[in-house]
């Protein structure tokens, strides 16, 4: 009992001797608090002088004032903390800079609470350097502390913080695993790939899932056969690791090395095994990889052969993909094979000709104004629309003589966008020609360009045995000042 008694005294003692050490600093610390949030710019720089002056065993005491949750108002020192980490991360402060980190390091040392550990390490993102690696290392294996430590090492960067990324994988487990398996992946860090590989052979499905985009991201012919079985363990599908998005992400990443036939030969096979409907999202992205791997010329044959395809969400995609290849040789290809093309598929020919901006198809564009399939007339349309090519201009008001109402509309909205200053007079001459309903769409077209020029042949009108013709003509004449 007298030993027991003894241990607490001496406890107690040592309690009261802690709680009178005195703080030497304390007292500008707190004038510095007192003055923050910075009232501008001047009083911000003056604190931040007054903090560097307090030198590392300063900072040290500043940074072990921190509060555990509950007892106490941190807001004024970590905004002071925050604000110093940033201030001394200028190239121009490097003496301060490395003040800081002596002081950070020792306090992270000290200190025992853990939400000022992180508050401190999440900090050194801001100016620390690889002379924090050691220090940091060991934290790489606490679950409470991994991912703000790989943060911090990963935005110093370096072979050292690579190194000891890898170190920490072959002793970690659980979260900070998991974490170690991803960061070391998003770094493409080529010498750990041995390691992750028998990660992805996990029960653990996070932990599988984790090692099997690292390895995409790595993008090591290596890797293949094990992506490639896991891609087809589960037939392409979706499942709970994404084994199909990172083989497809892998085999894009391939595509960027050199030589890159594993990548071609990849999404070659890729686009031979998926052939269900269900997969049609699969065999567009294979087609993409293998696109965007071939030449120009190439790769539009490729799409070529792609478009007569049955699935029509495939043979959209592949029009899409056309556009980034897309050249005047190549816009002849497809105006050649538009010509030869059954309805639909000209018509979407048409459309992606015309997003590209391909003014060598503009004769296909005329040409199918009176092509007999109406959705191949209404594609012509749009791409007079998108181009605003003047040579149409023609070609459509000869339309207006024969189409219906519904049309008519469309080319007056279109006739709006061709900015040249002989619409107006064409389009006043080749009013006198058409059906009633088609003369007050160019009426309105006129009126809303200002086509004071045209006042005479507006005027005409005025005598048309249609009385909304006529009443629009007077509106137009109004409208232009007449």
């Amino acid at each position: 009992m007298k030993k027991l008694l003894s241990i607490v005294f001496l406890f107690c003692c040592s309690y009261v001797h802690a709680q009178s050490v005195p703080h030497p600093y304390a007292a500008k610390i707190n004038h510095i608090l007192r003055r923050l949030p910075a009232a501008g710019p001047q009083q911000l720089d003056s604190c931040m002088m007054q903090i560097g002056a307090l030198g590392a065993a300063g900072l040290t005491e500043m940074a072990l004032m921190l509060q555990p949750p509950g007892k106490g108002d941190n807001t004024r020192l970590q905004y002071a903390l925050a604000g110093y980490a940033a201030y001394v991360s200028a190239n121009t402060r490097e003496e301060m800079r490395k003040t800081a980190i002596a002081a950070w390091l020792k306090a992270l040392k000290l200190t025992l609470q853990p939400e000022s550990k992180i508050f401190l390490i999440e900090q050194l993102q801001l100016f620390g350097d690889k002379s924090v690696v050691p220090a940091l290392k060991p934290y790489l294996l606490n679950p409470r502390f991994c991912d703000p430590a790989i943060r911090v090492l990963t935005s110093i960067g370096g072979s050292e913080v690579l190194m000891a990324l890898e170190a920490a994988l072959g002793k970690a487990k659980g979260a900070c695993e998991i974490s170690l398996v991803k960061r070391l992946g998003d770094m493409r860090y080529l010498a750990a790939e041995g390691m992750i590989i028998t990660k992805a052979k996990s029960e653990d499905p996070v932990l599988r899932r984790a090692a099997i985009f690292a390895l995409a991201n790595i993008g090591s012919e290596d890797s293949a056969p094990v992506l490639e079985a896991a891609a087809d363990e589960v037939g392409y599908g979706y499942d709970k690791t994404g084994a199909t998005a990172a083989y497809m992400l892998y085999v894009s990443n391939l595509g960027h090395n050199w030589p890159t036939t594993p990548a071609m030969t990849a999404a070659t096979n890729i686009l031979r095994k998926c052939k269900g409907d269900s997969l049609v999202h699969i065999r567009i992205a294979a087609l993409k990889i293998v696109t965007d791997i071939l030449l120009d010329d190439e790769a539009t044959g490729t799409l070529m052969m792609a478009v007569d395809n049955k699935d029509e969400e495939y043979r959209a995609a592949a029009l899409v993909l056309a556009i980034k290849h897309m050249n005047a040789a190549n816009a002849e290809r497809w105006v050649q094979k538009a010509e030869r093309a059954d309805g639909r598929k000209k018509a979407a020919i048409i459309a992606m000709l015309a997003n590209s901006k391909q003014r060598a198809a503009i004769s296909l564009f005329t040409k199918a104004l009176k092509d007999s399939d109406p959705q191949v007339q209404i594609a012509a349309i749009d791409a007079a629309g998108q181009l605003q090519s003047i040579e149409m201009l023609s070609p459509l008001l000869t339309m207006m003589k024969t189409t219906d109402s519904a049309t008519t509309k469309s080319i007056g909205g279109i006739l709006l966008n061709i900015r040249s200053v002989e619409v107006p007079g064409r389009i006043a001459i080749a009013m006198q020609e058409v059906p009633p309903f088609a003369q007050l769409t160019l009426l309105q077209v006129l009126a809303q360009k200002q086509a004071t020029a045209q006042e005479h042949f507006i005027k005409q009108l005025l005598n048309s045995p249609d009385p909304a013709v006529v009443q629009a003509a007077k509106s137009a004449l109004t409208a232009i000042g007449r």
